[in-house]
């Protein structure tokens, strides 16, 4: 959870200073943004990801951070992303970044889908489609 509505610039500069990261230590992914909140999938070795949560864990820019889901995977969904990007409402700049598509959540709060790691997971892997 934001600790106050971020800017566009400010979610467009954690998206850059994200990619420049995760390219460095070979880590993959997408963060998802809504109403105040992020959600964010990482992939990448297990001591890479670990070390890049704890960084995550203690930035002042949120709280409540929490895994919803960790396991080992076959092969990385996001092969190609350093950090794909969904805004889940519209914003003018945000739009024209690659990896941004508009998504109905239908109604679905993003507390919902921490709290049951399955529908986070099939949400990620469903937006994937549209990258």
């Amino acid at each position: 959870v934001a600790t106050s509505n971020p800017s566009d610039k400010v979610i467009l500069d954690i998206l850059e200073i994200s990619r420049e990261k995760n390219k460095r230590l070979k880590i993959t992914g997408m963060l998802l943004y809504y109403n105040q909140e992020f959600i964010q999938l990482l992939e990448g070795s297990k001591k890479d990801v670990t070390e890049l949560f704890k960084t995550i864990e203690i930035d002042e820019r949120h709280t409540s951070v929490k895994v919803f889901y960790e396991g080992p995977i076959d092969k990385r969904a996001f092969s190609d992303w350093s950090m794909a990007f969904d805004d889940l409402k519209e914003h003018k700049d945000l739009n024209k970044l690659p990896g941004f598509e508009k998504f109905d959540t239908q109604g679905l709060p993003m507390h919902l889908i921490s709290d049951n790691p399955n529908i986070g997971k099939t949400l990620f892997l469903h937006l994937k489609k549209f990258l």
